[in-house]
C-alpha cells in the first residue's frame, strides 16, 4: 500500500529523538510497503531529504516561512487555537498534501506530531497519527515546573487550548499510536473510544554496540537536545542538587552535557568538571567511554530514546522513574532508579565504585534493549497494529 508520511521537518539526518523515530519507522514500513514522504523545509535547514532516498516511494518539500517564535506565540494568546496549532498550520501546505494524495493514489497517511493533525484530511483515507508525547500533558507538567510565573501562565493557557486541538486529532484517527502505555492510559481516559497502540522508542543496536576498550573512571555522561526544556532542567537539576555530593564521594568525577544548541544556563555551568559539548556529529563515543549515564529527569513524555541508546551502546544508566518511563526495564537489574537527590547520588556513586554492578548493569541492559526494543522488532509491532485495525495487510 501507498503510505503518506506527514512531518514538520526533514527526519534526516537522525540525530535527536523524533527524527530518529520518524526516520527508523518509514525505514520499517518501507520494508513493506511504498512510503512518500511530504515534509516542512526551512531555507538554511540542516535536514538533507537524500539520505531518505533510497526507502521512499517519493519526497516532496514544501517551504515554510520562518518567523519569530516569541512573535508567534504572543498572537497565539489572542486566538482560539494554541501556538502549536498556529505554527504548524499553513496553507501551502494543506495545498501540497491534497495534490500528493490524489498523484500517488495514497491508502493511509501517518502524522508525525499531533501538532501537525490540524490539516483536512481526505474522507475514507485512514490517519494514523503518532503522538511523540501527549503534548498537552508535557505542557501542563511544563507549567507546573518552570520557575518563571510568566512561562508557567503561559503555558497553562497553551495546555489548555491544545488539550482540545490534541484530543480532536485523536477521536478523529483511525488509529493513535503512543511510546509508552502510561500515554495510551492518558489519552484513553480522555477519548475512551480512541483506538490506540504503543509503539515505543526503538535503537540500532548494532549500531550502538559498543567496541572493546576501557572507560573513562568517575565520567557520567548525559545526552539530549538540551534546548529542550526539561532536559535543561533536568541538567540543572542535576548539577545543583547532585553533581558536588557525587565530586565529594568520587574527588576525580565529572560530567559530560552532549547536545545540541545548549542554553546559556548549561553554558555558564561549565568548568574543570562539568564540559557541555553543543552538537556533536557522533553520540556514541561520548557514550561509550563514560562510567555511567544519568537521566534526571522530573518532567517529558513519551519513551526516551536516551535510555535505550544508552543501554544499547553497554553504559550503566543511572536514571528517575519519570526520565525511564515507558521502559519495562527491572530496577537493579537493567538500571538503577532514583527520584530523589540523595538517592540518585547513592545510585550514581554506586556504578562508579562497584565494577562488578557497572558490568551487570551494561551486560543485562543491553540483552533487554535487543529483546524489546531493536527497530525490526519496533517494525512488526508497528505492522501488527496496522493490521489489527484493518489498515494494512
Amino acid at each position: 500500500m501507498n503510505i503518506l508520511v506527514l512531518t514538520p521537518y526533514v527526519p534526516y539526518p537522525p540525530h535527536f529523538g523524533g527524527a530518529v523515530r520518524i526516520y527508523h519507522l518509514m525505514r520499517q514500513l518501507a520494508r513493506r510497503h511504498a512510503v512518500h514522504l511530504l515534509t516542512f523545509c526551512e531555507k538554511n535547514g540542516s535536514g538533507d531529504p537524500q539520505g531518505l532516498a533510497p526507502f521512499c516511494a517519493s519526497i516532496t518539500l514544501v517551504p515554510r516561512p520562518v518567523a519569530q517564535k516569541r512573535g508567534r506565540q504572543l498572537a497565539s494568546l489572542v486566538s482560539r487555537h494554541s501556538f502549536q496549532w498556529l505554527s504548524h498550520r499553513q496553507a501551502a501546505m494543506q495545498a501540497v498534501l491534497d495534490r500528493v494524495v490524489r498523484e500517488q493514489k495514497i491508502d493511509a497517511i501517518l502524522v508525525e506530531f499531533s501538532q501537525m493533525a490540524g490539516y483536512h484530511f481526505p474522507a475514507g483515507i485512514p490517519v494514523i497519527l503518532d503522538e511523540h508525547n501527549v503534548e498537552f500533558d508535557l505542557l501542563a507538567r511544563m507549567a507546573a515546573n518552570e520557575g518563571s510565573a510568566l512561562r508557567r501562565c503561559y503555558n497553562r493557557i497553551e495546555a489548555s487550548k491544545f488539550r482540545r486541538e490534541e484530543l480532536v486529532a485523536v477521536r478523529r484517527a483511525a488509529l493513535t499510536l503512543v511510546t509508552s502505555d502510561r500515554d495510551g492510559e492518558l489519552l484513553r481516559q480522555h477519548e475512551p473510544g480512541a483506538r490506540i497502540a504503543t509503539i515505543t522508542n526503538g535503537v540500532d543496536c548494532d549500531e550502538f554496540a559498543r567496541p572493546i576498550g576501557p572507560r573513562k573512571p568517575d565520567t557520567a555522561v548525559f545526552v539530549g537536545a538540551t534546548h529542550y526544556f526539561p532536559n535543561e532542567d533536568g541538567v540543572l537539576y542535576f548539577l545543583r542538587d547532585m553533581h558536588a555530593a557525587v565530586r565529594a564521594a568520587r574527588s576525580g568525577f565529572s560530567l559530560t552535557v552532549v547536545g545540541g544548541r545548549p542554553p546559556p544556563s548549561l553554558l555558564a555551568c561549565q568548568s574543570a568538571d562539568v564540559r557541555v559539548t553543543g552538537y556533536v556529529p557522533d553520540v556514541r563515543p561520548y557514550m561509550w567511554e563514560a562510567s555511567v549515564f544519568v537521566v534526571p529527569l522530573r518532567m517529558g513524555g513519551g519513551t526516551r530514546f536516551k535510555v535505550v541508546e544508552a543501554m544499547a551502546a553497554g553504559v550503566p544508566v543511572v536514571s528517575t522513574t519519570l526520565g525511564a518511563e515507558g521502559i519495562p526495564a527491572m530496577d537493579g537489574r537493567d538500571l538503577l532508579l532514583a527520584d530523589d537527590p540523595a538517592a540518585f547520588v547513592r545510585s550514581v556513586t554506586r556504578v562508579l565504585s562497584d565494577p562488578a554492578l557497572a558490568a551487570s548493569l551494561a551486560e543485562n541492559g543491553l540483552r533487554f534493549v535487543r529483546q524489546y526494543f531493536d527497530w525490526p522488532v519496533i517494525g512488526n509491532r508497528l505492522q501488527a497494529a496496522l493490521e489489527q485495525e484493518d489498515i494494512a495487510r
